[in-house]
């Protein structure tokens, strides 16, 4: 009797870890989710799908930085930003802070999605690769075999597969979950 009680004080706490963790996460993604909203519908992406990606590239951070240089909750290059604002938003003053800016960093990310995405005929996996990979690994990656969809297991780099595969799970809980 005495080990049923301790396994189901066990399981209790981690029951109550695991919601503590998921409202945690939920209450992070919500401050941010009338942005990612906004944006979504101007460039006409799935906001669950920059959500996910949002999670995966930066846990809802909005001062992170990759050990590569990437910045933000969208984990965005500088150069990239550069060339984005610039060219679709006439920013000719870009600094590379702007990407710590929750409002600057989301609409940059979710143009950039949109931009892959129309580059990719809306292939989420080839979007998501040429996020992470850098759009000339993709290109080539297609270049050398053009007959391949690419989903997560097809594609050469080891990361850009787990990527691909971790965003894909969550925006696929995210849709079952938040069914419109």
């Amino acid at each position: 009797m005495r080990i049923f009680k301790l396994v189901l004080g066990l399981c209790l706490i981690c029951v109550l870890s695991m919601i503590s963790y998921i409202l945690f996460n939920v209450n992070k993604a919500l401050k941010y989710y009338p942005i990612i909203e906004q944006y979504s519908q101007q460039y006409n992406v799935d906001p669950l799908f920059i959500t996910s990606i949002i999670k995966v590239e930066s846990n809802f951070n909005p001062d992170a930085k990759s050990k590569k240089g990437a910045i933000g909750l969208m984990q965005i290059m500088p150069p990239t930003a550069k060339e984005i604002a610039g060219k679709y938003f006439s920013v000719t003053d870009f600094n590379e802070q702007q990407l710590y800016d929750a409002d600057f960093n989301i609409k940059i990310g979710v143009c950039y999605v949109k931009i892959l995405s129309d580059m990719f005929n809306s292939n989420t996996n080839l979007v998501l690769a040429s996020y992470n990979a850098g759009l000339g690994n993709v290109q080539k990656w297609q270049q050398e075999n053009p007959i391949i969809e690419y989903d997560s297991e097809e594609m050469p780099f080891k990361e850009t597969k787990n990527y691909v595969s971790k965003i894909n799970r969550f925006y696929n809980t995210l849709k079952f979950f938040v069914k419109e």
